[in-house]
């Protein structure tokens, strides 16, 4: 116990106060920070959508735009009673692209007595949106002069669009639309975690081994406690940074809750429940610990840094191919592909939680996936542990993983 916990100290110091470790950290509290305060953000800073009615006549928006006037005095002065009477006019079609031209305006409407318009542009860009709110705006102003000549106003014309058939919605499971983005999220999260402590405890490792540090520790203490006390320091460490995330992130949400549509509140209240938390919180951490046994053995396999790459590749590749499996699963979480790769424990990691907070996902499989995690990281954590041994004992030419497999197991314990 006491060396375990002597390289369990030294090793946590070292992944819990690395630099590059806490920048990115800091920087990733920052993006929560930031994402969690965008609807306060953008309060400050909006300004009224387009096409909204100015106190003091006219519409929001187009202060910039010009018109050239319908001949019909009738449809004219109802035409200014929406735009305001300062809307700029011109006589004809020429002084209005010559005003377009001089960039006095930035876009002119062309208005004929029965309504239909014609926008000009001198350059459109690609967030206009003023030639579509004024036909908008013609397309009202239609309506209720049909409706006049029909003998009706335009408060019954309101009332006729008001009337909507009554209908309640009852999700008795999950509500993938309203999930979506958080599991997502969240995945994103494990992803960039595994990866940052995977490969850092692959190159300490590598590192040890190709200074021939390995040989020195591989004498003073038994290849167990050396490989269980790295990876239960980044685990903790990882642990330690991770939950600073999550603790900015719902600090930020608490902070800016009264700032939220009432759709994101329903999406956070409706995504985050104690069920999938668990789920997520135990496959996310054991499938975390899984992978660090997997990287430390194959960073004792390397005897020299620059083959740390290759060596690795295969860890990546499962990795990644359960990133894709998510995506994929996201989209059909029910499909028999979705289910498999929810109970495989490399791809579990981040199908399962995707799919539990998509679906309801039946028991059987919930309990399939955590008995067959569980035991994938004890028979990894046994065979890093001999692989490591066999390691230290071992430099040289690269050999086959599946020789390095072979060999280590058939060796015994020390």
């Amino acid at each position: 116990m006491k060396d375990f916990l002597t390289v369990f100290q030294y090793e946590f110091k070292i992944q819990l106060f690395k630099r590059a470790a806490i920048v990115t950290m800091v920087v990733i509290m920052l993006i929560m920070a930031v994402v969690t305060s965008l609807p306060r953000i953008i309060s400050l800073f909006d300004s009224g959508e387009p096409g909204g009615q100015k106190a003091d006549g006219g519409i929001s928006g187009f202060e910039k735009a010009g018109y050239l006037m319908p001949e019909d005095e009738q449809t004219r002065l109802a035409l200014l009673a929406v735009l305001g009477s300062e809307a700029p006019g011109y006589a004809d079609r020429a002084a209005l692209e010559k005003a377009l031209a001089d960039k006095d305006i930035e876009v002119g409407f062309v208005v004929a007595d029965d309504l239909s318009y014609e926008a000009v542009y001198q350059d459109r860009s690609m967030t206009e949106q003023r030639d579509q709110i004024m036909g908008d705006i013609l397309t009202a102003m239609k309506k209720e002069r049909m409706l006049l000549e029909h003998g009706l106003s335009g408060e019954d014309y309101a009332a006729i669009e008001a009337a909507r058939a009554q209908g309640t919605t009852t999700i008795l499971g999950q509500d993938s639309t309203s999930n979506y983005a958080i599991t997502f999220l969240l995945l994103l999260l494990v992803y960039f975690i595994v990866l940052m402590y995977g490969s850092s405890v692959s190159s300490v490792i590598a590192r040890e081994k190709d200074s021939r540090t390995m040989e020195i520790l591989i004498t003073s203490t038994r290849p167990t406690k050396l490989i269980i006390g790295k990876v239960a320091a980044s685990g903790l460490a990882a642990l330690i940074q991770f939950g600073l995330v999550i603790l900015v992130s719902y600090l930020g949400i608490q902070f800016n809750k009264s700032t939220y549509p009432p759709e994101v509140l329903m999406m956070i209240s409706g995504t985050i429940t104690p069920g999938y938390m668990w789920s997520y919180a135990f496959f996310s951490f054991f499938g975390f610990i899984l992978y660090l046994f997997l990287y430390a053995a194959l960073g004792s396999t390397v005897s020299k840094m620059e083959d740390l790459a290759s060596a690795t590749g295969l860890v990546q590749f499962l990795f990644i191919a359960g990133y894709l499996l998510a995506t994929f699963a996201a989209q059909m979480p029910n499909s028999a592909v979705a289910v498999v790769g929810s109970i495989i424990p490399f791809t579990s990691i981040m199908v399962m939680p995707i799919r539990f907070g998509l679906v309801t996902v039946p028991w059987v499989e919930v309990v399939a996936a955590g008995v067959l995690m569980l035991a994938f990281v004890a028979f990894f954590a046994y065979l890093s542990i001999k692989i490591y041994r066999w390691g230290s004992l071992n430099y040289g030419n690269k050999t086959k993983l599946t020789r390095i497999v072979r060999e280590a197991l058939r060796r015994e314990h020390r």
